[in-house]
């Protein structure tokens, strides 16, 4: 059997020989994104997030420049120094070695105070479970050598999922490289997830991933 026709290992197989990641984050390069809602559905789809909740969310801006659209995907920022962790009285936000930020839902109790702290508006209440929840960049995946659903998903590679805490990385690298700034930067809460082709105007014209009141979600509920 040629090298060539050999099974190819699962990504799982090579965990041994990963490096254990320092600061994991997300690049979103808007140049890219074409509002086409994937991440959002496969978000949805691999965590059976419940109706009228997101982990990720695409917005459509009107330009204030001409008359067409700009696209933004929002979530969880995993703020270096989010304001969440330190709001829930229950310690059941927790920063993890990897630097994302996570739910320990079996600590929740429910009492909201992360989603009034958070400035990205990325929490939200699941209905079925009665917990907080917002994106882990998928966590179960990411330990087993996969990419966030979303990441996979995305057909023009606006999202690129990695190791920000590594100036080598090809995240690194691409946050260089294309001048990636976080949102609402004035919150200083330090966020591991960047854009490339941030506008200043964008942050005046959204509140965050979850629907504002009076706010028509019903694309992403098919």
């Amino acid at each position: 059997m040629t090298d060539q026709n050999k099974p190819q290992p699962l990504p799982w197989e090579n965990l041994s020989d990963a490096k254990p990641m320092k600061q994991v984050g997300m690049i979103i390069d808007l140049r890219r994104c074409v509002g086409c809602h994937a991440c959002a559905v496969a978000c949805k789809t691999e965590h059976e997030v419940a109706l009228g909740g997101f982990r990720i969310r695409t917005h459509y801006l009107d330009r204030p420049d001409r008359p067409t659209f700009r696209f933004l995907p929002m979530m969880c920022m995993h703020c270096q120094d989010a304001p969440c962790i330190p709001a829930c009285p229950q310690e059941a936000i927790q920063r993890l070695p990897d630097g994302r930020v996570d739910i320990n839902k079996g600590d929740c109790l429910t009492n909201r105070d992360c989603i009034k702290a958070c400035p990205y508006d990325a929490i939200h209440i699941d209905p079925q479970t009665e917990r907080a929840d917002k994106c882990n960049l998928c966590q179960q995946r990411t330990e087993v050598g996969l990419q966030p659903a979303c990441v996979e998903a995305c057909p023009t590679e606006a999202l690129k999922f990695g190791d920000i805490g590594d100036a080598g990385s090809e995240v690194a690298v691409l946050a260089v490289k294309g001048e990636a700034k976080p949102f609402r930067a004035e919150k200083n809460t330090k966020p591991s997830v960047l854009y490339i082709g941030h506008e200043k105007w964008m942050e005046e014209k959204v509140k965050g991933v979850q629907l504002a009141p009076g706010e028509n979600g019903v694309i992403y509920e098919q």
